[in-house]
């Protein structure tokens, strides 16, 4: 039924090389951790954790924990010696009109202890209580 992890890597403590090379698992295990289902589930089966699916759980717990929280690159990923590649990825610019208007709205903020805990939230303008 589903897929196996005949490609991990063997090496105990260390993410399976069929993560770093197979999105859609990665993608199926984010989902599966986000519901917390085990993969067989996810895959259509009847949701008692198998042996493969703890395997695999693990394996996502170890692959996350080589992700930067940064930039959400892995180290390999830029290192020849490990199969990387020092320019495996390029920089992009991208303007985020919400976020802009979060940083301006920042700026009113007070410095002082008085803006201590003050969090920025994005409403939809229907949804505001000043909306008319």
């Amino acid at each position: 039924m589903g897929r196996g992890l005949a490609h991990s890597a063997g090496e105990p403590g260390r993410a399976g090389k069929r993560l770093s090379g197979d999105a859609g698992l990665r993608a199926e295990l984010e989902l599966c951790e986000k519901f917390r289902i085990p993969h067989s589930q996810f895959l259509g089966g009847d949701g008692r954790w198998s042996d493969l699916d703890r395997a695999k759980a693990l394996a996502w717990a170890d692959w996350q924990r080589s992700v930067c929280p940064e930039c959400r690159t892995r180290l390999e990923e830029w290192d020849r010696t490990r199969g990387g590649d020092p320019h495996a990825y390029v920089t992009d610019t991208l303007r985020c009109p919400g976020c802009e208007l979060i940083e301006q709205e920042r700026d009113h903020v007070p410095q002082d202890r008085s803006g201590y805990g003050v969090k920025i939230q994005l409403l939809p303008r229907e949804l505001h209580r000043d909306h008319t």
